[in-house]
């Protein structure tokens, strides 16, 4: 029989042979705003709707999802059909418990209007070109509006609404010979985080920097990691920290809890509760509440993350990580996954300048191209250099092309740590990390 069911109405539905359901629904509105090499490219509202209904049956999960709110019996039906050949479900759905305390929706983000996305795009784009008029100036600026409601038979019913808004900005410069392409980008739930001065401003202070060549000297050196080039270091800590890798035995940290894993300095705290961070929410896509963690306290292994379905294989509680899409997202249609809030690295006490300033030679980079090259889940990387400046003293002697960096996560933050940065950052969303200096890092020109 066709016609939508309210999610209560769904979970009675259920026939009898199935032991628990969950309902997840989500209303999101996208407007994305999009400049091509100065010019307004593309400007248009996306609406999306949907509902995804997990089962437990007989031990077994099936999950299930549909676009069409109109015909639950599909539904069901698919849901149903999954739990026959569904692998096994070794846990129970939450009930009722109060949501983390954290702030998620801002109404300045909801009432942004188009004309005024545009006038933030234009004023980045000129900006730029009056510093460099002969540069491609790329801009994308997006704001969403997601409510998200969760129901399941162990009581739970949550909901909530968020706000995300996110600026990207790049300069391309093309010449004989070589193509620079520099940008960054910054996204919060809050209006007032999301501003594009810095964003111009280092790029307008980076493409003043890039004419001056330089070369670095092959072998092992020290390394300042800066902006998007510490996602290399962290990507393989992500895997290394997830409690599905730990219970396959393929994390290097999986037999390290409690242990010393990288230098007595260390610190990395998971935090989904962070206020207005583009991950923040109350409570996980299971229903779980979030909360913060200490992952590495003292350099000592203290936590690995899990969702319900690996903390059941695992003997353990859910730590409220458990997403749909994945880090590098996938949408509402996917099964919940193992995803890390905001990782943080808590700022040491000295500047990027002074800590530049101590070296005769450094590399500073601060942009990478091939993210998640090398064996990552070994905490190896192997990364072109896609920007990055030779530093002797404190000076910037010039920017290195044709460069590549690699080496091994969990030993360098083990043996060669040197310094953490007294600012901390925005990378790629999921990270607030300041500055890392790491000795002994391989450098091939």
């Amino acid at each position: 029989m066709k016609g939508q069911l309210s999610a209560d109405d769904l979970l009675r539905k259920l026939p009898p042979q199935v032991e628990a359901g969950e309902v997840y629904e989500v209303h999101s509105l996208e407007t994305p705003v999009q400049f091509a090499a100065g010019t307004l490219e593309s400007i248009k509202s996306v609406e999306t709707a949907g509902r995804a209904l997990r089962v437990i049956q007989q031990g077994r999960l099936g999950f299930a999802t549909t676009s069409d709110l109109a015909d639950d019996t599909l539904l069901l039906q698919s849901a149903l059909g999954a739990a026959e050949f569904g692998g096994p479900a070794p846990f129970s759905f939450p009930d009722q418990q109060p949501p983390a305390a954290v702030q998620c929706f801002d109404a300045a983000v909801e009432q942004l209007s188009e004309s005024e996305m545009i006038a933030l795009g234009k004023e980045a784009i000129a900006t730029i070109q009056a510093a460099y008029p002969n540069v491609q100036v790329f801009c994308d600026i997006h704001k969403v509006i997601t409510d998200i409601r969760i129901r399941n038979t162990s009581g739970l019913a949550v909901e909530s609404r968020r706000t995300h808004l996110s600026v990207e900005v790049a300069a391309q410069r093309t010449q004989e010979g070589d193509i620079l392409f520099l940008g960054d980008e910054i996204s919060s739930r809050q209006r007032k985080d999301v501003d594009i001065g810095p964003l111009t401003a280092y790029i307008v202070e980076r493409l003043g920097q890039v004419e001056r060549p330089a070369r670095a000297t092959p072998g092992a050196m020290p390394i300042v990691f800066h902006r998007n080039a510490l996602a290399a270091l962290f990507l393989p800590l992500m895997f290394g920290l997830n409690g599905r890798y730990v219970l396959q035995g393929a994390s290097p940290l999986g037999d390290k809890l409690g242990q010393p894993a990288c230098a007595p300095g260390f610190e990395l705290i998971d935090d989904p509760r962070l206020d207005f961070a583009p991950s923040a929410a109350p409570y996980d896509d299971e229903g779980v509440p979030t909360c913060r963690k200490a992952l590495i306290q003292g350099g000592v292994v203290q936590q690995f993350l899990y969702d319900l379905r690996t903390a059941g294989q695992a003997g353990t509680q859910s730590t409220g990580n458990g997403f749909k899409g994945g880090l590098f997202g996938g949408g509402w249609s996917t099964s919940p996954d193992i995803v890390p809030g905001t990782w943080i690295v808590p700022p040491g006490e000295k500047s990027l300048e002074q800590i530049l300033t101590a070296f005769d030679e450094v590399l500073l980079v601060e942009d990478i191209l091939g993210l998640g090259q090398g064996n990552t889940m070994a905490g190896e990387f192997s990364n072109n250099v896609a920007l990055g400046f030779l530093v002797r003293r404190g000076e910037i002697v010039g920017r290195v092309k044709n460069t590549m960096i690699a080496g091994n996560v969990y030993a360098l933050l083990r043996d060669n740590l040197i310094a953490v940065a007294d600012q901390p950052q925005q990378v790629y969303g999921w990270l607030q990390i300041p500055a890392i200096a790491l000795d002994g890092v391989s450098v091939a020109c």
